[in-house]
């Protein structure tokens, strides 16, 4: 049993750290300030998975039972709203936002569609609580930040429809 929970643990590592290695690239290449943004606050979420995943597995190592999982961060993120407010302040100024790093975020979605499901397969496995309580933080989360991807490829396919939808207010021709 332990050695499934390690091995699944191992395998949480190498999503995370392949998601953060394609971020990290990402925001080096990316041609936009929104996707710079965007790129490092993905990058920033892999790297806070990767030390949660590193402190179960440590203390997993030392002792068989699964730990209380470490608080995850607050679902209502200041910085992905910072990001976005930005972007939309460049579309009030008329300012075009560069759609070169389109292409990234949709393989981008793949990287979060693929840990979310893994999460999700864990939940389903674990039979203690502490452990699918784990394994659910992290799935919520990976939802979290494929919501943040799709928003981004919205925003910059259809900045205007973006706006509409983000402002929730009326638009007047």
């Amino acid at each position: 049993m332990l050695n499934s929970r390690l091995n699944a643990l191992k395998k949480a590592l190498q999503l995370e750290h392949d998601g953060m290695v394609f971020y990290a690239a990402s925001m080096d290449k990316s041609t936009s300030e929104f996707g710079r943004k965007m790129f490092e606050y993905l990058h920033d979420a892999e790297k806070g998975h990767i030390k949660r995943i590193n402190e179960i597995y440590h203390q997993l190592e030392q002792s068989t039972d699964w730990p209380e999982p470490p608080l995850p961060p607050a679902m209502t993120d200041p910085q992905r709203h910072s990001i976005f407010t930005d972007a939309i302040e460049q579309i009030h100024q008329h300012q075009q936002l560069d759609t070169d790093d389109l292409e990234a975020l949709k393989q981008a979605v793949e990287f979060e569609r693929n840990g979310g499901q893994f999460y999700s397969e864990r939940v389903n496995a674990a039979e203690d609580p502490f452990e699918q309580a784990f394994y659910q933080q992290l799935a919520d989360e990976e939802d979290h930040h494929l919501r943040a991807i799709e928003d981004s490829i919205q925003m910059l396919e259809d900045p205007q429809g973006f706006f509409a939808q983000y402002e929730k207010g009326t638009l007047s021709g």
